[in-house]
């Protein structure tokens, strides 16, 4: 399938913005090559998020073929997505929207792509939803395209793409070029439609379900909403979340943080984190924890040096994409793994009950952890799980008593639906939607509003209330 054929360049190209070429893709014949590698094709990395669409790319441009577009390499995330571009000296990336919700990492690789110090690599944006169109042009990509990749589709992106390196190699061959960030990229990424969070989910007491609250959480985001997730089993007590989700225990937090000891001076990479990551289903991906008691006395992971694995690793997953990270927490919040999540997370869920004894207990705690954490920040919130008006507390006093805000409330399972759903390895969320799922869905819309969509689609209700300052519960 050929899109059209290199020729030989003019020794002093000098690219003129009028030049009628920029009309008719058939004229393109050498301007798009100037800056390319010294090759008679150009090089394609994907970032794709169905096998449908990557075996229409794959037939339409066989690395080892002939034509005029080669793919050559398929992404796993859009930071490996940029690295893969540049070991292949790729001059077009695909991205689809799926695989990038994080509007800011999108924002930066885009750019960072079309200014790369040799030549422009293009960026095309593959959409399933047509909001996606207007938001890949404004971020810079230079041609869209629509799920799934149709006949007609493909023939779009055959004329659009070397009008598009063409104007990217004039924008760079221009006397006033400079990499700086268009009105529209910045407009696009501080609006707030797409706001990322790094969310911790905490209680001093145990059996108050928050591992099996950070496991729906991550679900509902990483499956349900299909955005791109990250759940961390962080409980130095000894993580569940394998058991819950039914996952293989090879690779683990203890193995990531001897890795990053076993470097002089100890360094810690996307890729090393992305070695270790297991993927649920969806766009959700488990960091799996310490799975049996002996490795919770690791040395890798306790006191100083504990802390400073948990540091390095919330440095960099900033870098990986993730439009939510969620951290299951043990009790207690001297451990360093868990009060570096806890200073740091954007976003912290403080778990209480309906228990009296559960109730006094976190007032004392919370209270502790201001002097440790500031928790009296914004970003802390109480989360009342396992409530039920009829056992005598008052929510309302019980919030003003911790001193936190309420953020949502998910009640009492007076049948067996959650211990099934944990004994089962399936995540309530994925099931018949119910009081308590139902529930879970609310409190994640004050994040993003648009899981009550997907929620709704699987047979839940229509949404009927709006945030607390942005953020959950009314």
């Amino acid at each position: 399938m050929t899109m059209f054929q290199r020729k030989p360049l003019p020794a002093n190209p000098t690219p003129d913005a009028t030049d009628p070429m920029l009309e008719d893709a058939d004229d393109i014949v050498q301007d798009p090559f100037m800056l390319a590698p010294e090759t008679d094709f150009l090089s394609m990395v994907v970032l794709v998020n169905t096998i449908g669409d990557e075996n229409v790319l794959y037939n339409a441009y066989p690395a080892d073929g002939t034509g005029s577009v080669r793919l050559m390499s398929r992404a796993r995330s859009l930071h490996a997505l940029e690295e893969e571009a540049k070991r292949f000296r790729a001059n077009v990336v695909l991205i689809d929207s799926e695989m990038a919700t994080d509007v800011k990492a999108l924002a930066q690789v885009i750019h960072n792509l079309r200014h790369t110090r040799e030549y422009p690599i293009i960026t095309v944006g593959l959409c399933r939803d047509v909001q996606w169109l207007e938001t890949f042009r404004r971020l810079g990509a230079l041609v869209t395209i629509t799920s799934p990749i149709s006949p007609l589709e493909l023939t779009k992106l055959n004329h659009e793409l070397p009008l598009a390196f063409l104007k990217a190699t004039q924008e760079r061959l221009g006397p006033d070029y400079h990499p700086h960030w268009s009105e529209g990229e910045l407009n696009v990424i501080h609006s707030g439609e797409y706001h990322s969070h790094t969310i911790s989910v905490w209680s001093s007491k145990g059996g108050v379900g928050k591992s099996f609250l950070a496991r729906e959480i991550a679900v509902a985001f990483g499956v349900v909403a299909n955005l791109r997730t990250l759940l961390i089993d962080a409980d130095m007590n000894c993580g569940d979340q394998h058991t819950y989700l039914s996952l293989p225990v090879d690779r683990n937090l203890h193995g990531l943080a001897s890795a990053y000891f076993a470097h002089h001076p100890p360094r810690l990479t996307p890729q090393m984190v992305e070695d270790y990551l297991v993927r649920y289903d969806g766009n959700l991906f488990v960091l799996n924890g310490l799975y049996q008691m002996s490795l919770t006395g690791s040395e890798h992971l306790r006191g100083q040096r504990g802390e400073q694995f948990a540091n390095a690793l919330m440095d960099v997953l900033p870098q990986m994409g993730f439009t939510y990270v969620v951290y299951d927490l043990g009790q207690n919040y001297h451990d360093g793994l868990h009060l570096v999540a806890l200073q740091r997370c954007t976003l912290n869920l403080v778990v209480a009950t309906s228990e009296k004894a559960t109730a006094n207990e976190m007032i004392g705690a919370v209270r502790e952890l201001r002097d440790a954490v500031h928790a009296s920040e914004v970003r802390f919130r109480l989360v009342l799980n396992m409530w039920d008006d009829r056992l005598g507390l008052d929510a309302r006093e019980l919030a003003e008593s911790i001193g936190l805000p309420e953020f949502g409330r998910v009640p009492l399972d007076t049948g067996l639906g959650v211990r099934l759903s944990l004994n089962r390895s399936r995540p309530l969320v994925l099931d018949k939607p119910n009081e308590i799922s139902n529930a879970i869905i609310a409190m994640l819309s004050g994040i993003y509003r648009p899981i009550e969509k997907h929620w709704e689609r699987r047979g839940g209700p229509k949404p009927r209330r709006s945030g607390f300052l942005g953020l959950g519960r009314k």
